[in-house]
């Protein structure tokens, strides 16, 4: 458990932990993954900061456990990018090779340098945003929901409304890992040497469960599934289902579900952001638009439009908010 480790660190609203887990010594498995030009997705629009970024789904035998990779490179010169971060539901594992991005915590001219590889867990409501500047070199793996919980057999709880260093959480794999990441500049070569590692940790781990299932359906269906019915399809009873999917995800499965459906309709606006919140309220399964104005509010404590104004300048981030849509229809 990360509560019980050597010691962590608390930086900003985030702690970062600077002990170990113990790493698997994992049989080889073969590599199934392909990069074409045609799965890139460029995320990036040209602006003064000079940033690209770039996502590409999983392979078809990752699938179950990591959703999307992505690659933002690039420079922030003079005034730093500030990124407000609201409730989101993805895990991450991130690597970055140049300068590191900041805990920026709001009233405060203070920031604290994030760990050169971040495991950042679902976050719940908002709280500090990232503050960017200087060059820009990071990779990002985005898992399914209960995909690093099966991978690397962290409780999920011990990850909520937090972010780890990555050295303490998933062990001495990390710091080999990062150079070989860091040795390769190309998003495709970084891709496929990921996973690799993660294919033969498959060897150690059984498939998903029918818990690990309904929360990547869960995802898939942008938050829409009433959660009794997911627990009658894993028979289960809902408490049963609740628990499993507490320990595997790290979020009540309503909570998470709202969480999901605010991300998607986020996601939505940034992609189309002349559509009306109130289609953008429907499409998304809200009851009306205040209905999607009550969540947004609670996770990100702003209205939604001015949320959403915050991010106008930061389009090489708005990956962050991505969802299953994204990869759909980009």
């Amino acid at each position: 458990m990360l509560g019980s480790y050597e010691a962590y660190e608390r930086i900003g609203d985030f702690h970062f932990s600077r002990s170990r887990t113990r790493s698997y010594p994992l049989p080889a498995a073969r590599n199934s993954f392909g990069m074409g030009s045609r799965d890139l997705i460029d995320c990036s629009r040209r602006a003064a900061h000079m940033l690209q970024t770039k996502m590409a789904p999983s392979s078809g035998v990752l699938r179950p456990y990591v959703w999307a990779y992505g690659m933002t490179t690039g420079r922030v010169d003079s005034v730093p990018l500030v990124i407000p971060l609201p409730a989101r539901p993805k895990q991450l594992l991130t690597f970055s090779f140049a300068d590191p991005y900041c805990i920026h915590r709001p009233g405060s001219d203070h920031r604290d340098a994030s760990p050169r590889v971040t495991v950042v867990g679902p976050q719940t409501h908002a709280r500090a945003g990232l503050s960017v500047c200087g060059r820009i070199d990071n990779f990002t793996i985005h898992f399914q929901p209960s995909g690093f919980n099966r991978l690397f057999g962290i409780p999920m709880t011990e990850l909520t409304d937090a972010a780890y260093d990555a050295y303490a959480v998933i062990g001495p794999e990390i710091p080999r890992l990062e150079n070989e990441l860091g040795d390769i500049p190309g998003f495709a070569e970084r891709i496929q040497l990921i996973e690799e590692r993660l294919i033969r940790m498959l060897g150690c781990h059984g498939t998903l469960d029918a818990v690990g299932t309904a929360a990547n359906s869960l995802f898939a269906s942008n938050g829409i599934h009433r959660v009794s019915a997911m627990a009658t399809d894993s028979a289960l009873s809902p408490r049963q289902f609740e628990r499993r999917f507490l320990a595997q995800v790290g979020v009540p499965p309503k909570l998470y579900a709202r969480i999901i459906r605010f991300n998607a309709a986020l996601d939505h606006k940034l992609r189309w952001p002349s559509r009306a919140w109130s289609r953008i309220a429907n499409d998304h399964d809200f009851y009306d638009q205040m209905h999607l104005v009550h969540d947004c509010r609670a996770f990100t404590g702003e209205s939604p439009s001015r949320f959403v104004a915050h991010l106008e300048g930061v389009p090489a981030f708005h990956t962050f908010f991505a969802t299953e849509n994204r990869l759909r229809h980009e």
